[in-house]
């Protein structure tokens, strides 16, 4: 593998995961369980796609040092995956049970949505350029990110409190967040080591 191969691989990815992350938002905030279904298959086959024979890769004993880049950069790329199929799940749960979400809670996951996907262009920019003010820009994103999960976290706890939340809205609204906080994280950190 080459090193242009790898970063094209990479941009690609990110790239294409941009618009299926709108369909998430778009699934999720209009209760269409079809659209966040597709979005997660979409999601899926773009992934396979741009990343195949990681099985063979993996399990070679010789690989030049871009396969060895790969192969290093690939849990934070798996930690991502994960993380938005945890977040499909706990939408298509919102939706398929009809759980209400306040209007607060969506426009804080919503923020939250598009602050993940400007680190995601951030990434894949950083991947294409190398750009050290890239690199810091997508810093700042994690830590901005971080700090405002922390924030709607707290008032999400004053609304629990208050009863404006539902204990069941409220589990969903926290993995959600949370998951949206483990996909910056591990862009961050895929950016730190690509």
């Amino acid at each position: 593998m080459e090193e242009q191969e790898l970063t094209n691989r990479f941009c690609s990815l990110f790239e294409e995961t941009l618009p299926i992350l709108t369909n998430i938002y778009k699934g999720f905030a209009g209760q269409k369980i079809n659209l966040l279904k597709e979005s997660r298959s979409k999601f899926r086959e773009v992934w396979k796609n741009r990343l195949p024979a990681v099985e063979k890769l993996i399990g070679d004993t010789e690989k030049n040092e871009v396969e060895k880049k790969f192969v290093a950069l690939l849990p934070h790329l798996q930690r991502v995956a994960l993380a938005i199929d945890n977040l499909v799940d706990k939408m298509e749960i919102k939706v398929e049970t009809h759980i209400l979400f306040s209007q607060k809670a969506l426009d804080e996951i919503k923020q939250l949505m598009v602050a993940v996907g400007t680190e995601f262009t951030d990434v894949k920019d950083y991947c294409m350029t190398k750009n050290p003010v890239l690199k810091e820009q997508i810093r700042t994103d994690m830590e901005k990110i971080r700090k405002m999960i922390y924030e709607f976290e707290m008032v999400h706890q004053n609304r629990l409190i208050t009863g404006v939340c539902m204990p069941k809205a409220s589990y969903l609204y926290i993995d959600m967040t949370d998951s949206l906080k483990r996909m910056a994280k591990e862009l961050g950190d895929f950016a730190e080591k690509a």
